[in-house]
Order: structure tokens, then sequence, then C-alpha cells
């Protein structure tokens, strides 16, 4: 079962449990993104902000 990036689902809303499949799902689809090092992540972050305090 794949997720779809067009059903806006609110997965922080107490009270409605997420099924298994849906669960496993959605961790595999994060886990199939690109990736940073810790440095590349912290020089990305760096920029960010020296670019929002001007």
């Amino acid at each position: 079962m794949k997720t779809s990036k067009d059903k806006s689902k609110n997965l922080a809303t107490p009270g409605k449990p997420m099924s298994q499949d849906e669960f496993v799902s959605l961790i595999k689809e994060a886990e199939e993104g690109e990736f940073m090092t810790l440095e590349e992540s912290k020089r990305k972050f760096n920029e960010w902000r020296l670019q929002r305090k001007k």
C-alpha cells in the first residue's frame, strides 16, 4: 500500500488509530528520500540562518 500525496491526512489527530499497513507505508516512503550527512545539514542550516538575519 502506497500513501498518496494528494490526500493530506492529519497524523497528529488523537483518537484516530492508523493501520499497521498505513504505518509501514509511511516509513518506507520516508526512507526513499535523499539524505544529507550531518556536516552537510549543519552547513545548509547555517547558510539558511545567515540569509534570515539580513
